[in-house]
């Protein structure tokens, strides 16, 4: 049973804005591209391994939960891309896209990678990864009184890395040997080790414990274009407010719904509530009387009266 489906993170979120608001002349521009470049890269690897579950039949009791992140006592984040849990073990699993060959130097716990132009880069080790999480899983299942085997495994989403020879004894396959790894471990963990009640209990406590830490970059509120931005011109430049829609004066694209992808982003960079001031600030209203018409008409939820009143941006901005 899927309990937790796989979410765009706060930091791809965060770094789409960012493409689109930050001017293609500023320095940190390429720097902020690469890392969303990776970052998508990574979500879509995970995706799909996401399928691949899809298209397994397992006949035992299970609970399926992507992306969770939970925080140990010490304050430290544990992010694990996928968590299988059932009755006879738990399976921790790190995804990786990675193209190229890819060597692992145990000795020094280095993970390295080799393109086809011969150049060397070098990633966080997935193994000392899943290894710590497993951990942290052990101690916290112990506090339970729980006693369960924890297995760790990397699966590679792209059939074009190259696993070296020195890779074939750790745990690691290619994501279309998923299902044949799952049946190999149920073959290998027979024994019972918790009850159907307390699996789903148990399976219910680490998605009470989620708790998603926000990426923040370093950039400046004032380096980030404001206002409603063309969707048109590749949101390059920013629409203006005339009766009751939002007009590009370069391609002379016109809509009402434009400033809802805005708002997101005010959401995102600024904060979940905005002011009257602030909305005409951000998004260039020169009037006090139209921008209270059109919060009004966004139908957001309302705190305060008068000159405290504050608009509450909902997390999900759907069509008006």
């Amino acid at each position: 049973m899927l309990l937790k489906q796989r979410e765009i993170s706060s930091k791809q979120l965060m770094l789409e804005m960012i493409e689109r608001r930050l001017p293609k002349s500023h320095s940190k521009y390429a720097y902020f591209q690469e890392v969303l470049n990776r970052t998508q890269a990574g979500f879509a690897g995970e995706q799909r391994v996401d399928r691949e579950w899809c298209d397994i039949f397992i006949k035992h009791k299970h609970y399926i939960l992507h992306d969770v992140e939970l925080i140990n006592e010490r304050g430290f984040s544990h992010q694990m891309d996928t968590l299988f849990i059932c009755q006879y073990f738990v399976l921790v699993i790190e995804i990786k896209n990675i193209v190229g060959q890819v060597k692992y130097m145990e000795d020094n716990h280095q993970f390295i990678r080799i393109t086809s132009d011969g150049r060397v880069d070098g990633f966080k080790n997935p193994f000392d990864q899943v290894k710590r999480h497993a951990r942290f899983l052990r101690e916290l299942f112990h506090e339970n009184e729980l006693d369960i085997p924890i297995v760790c495994l990397i699966i590679s989403a792209n059939p074009k890395m190259i696993m070296t020879s020195n890779l074939l004894s750790k745990p690691i396959i290619h994501v279309s040997g998923l299902a044949e790894k799952i049946g190999q471990l149920f073959q290998r963990y027979q024994q019972l080790c918790i009850s159907e009640k307390c699996l789903k209990q148990v399976a219910q406590q680490v998605l009470e414990r989620h708790r998603p830490t926000q990426w923040i970059p370093d950039i400046e509120l004032d380096e980030l274009r404001k206002g409603v931005l063309c969707p048109r011109c590749d949101y390059q430049h920013i629409m203006r407010y005339h009766f009751g829609k939002w007009h590009c004066e370069t391609c002379r694209w016109s809509d009402r719904a434009s400033i809802l992808l805005a708002l997101n982003d005010y959401r995102l960079i600024v904060g979940n509530t905005v002011s009257n001031g602030e909305f005409r600030g951000f998004f260039g209203i020169h009037s006090d009387k139209a921008a209270y018409y059109l919060l009004k008409h966004l139908k957001f939820e309302v705190i305060g009266a008068n000159k405290n009143r504050r608009y509450i941006i909902p997390e999900r901005l759907l069509d008006y």
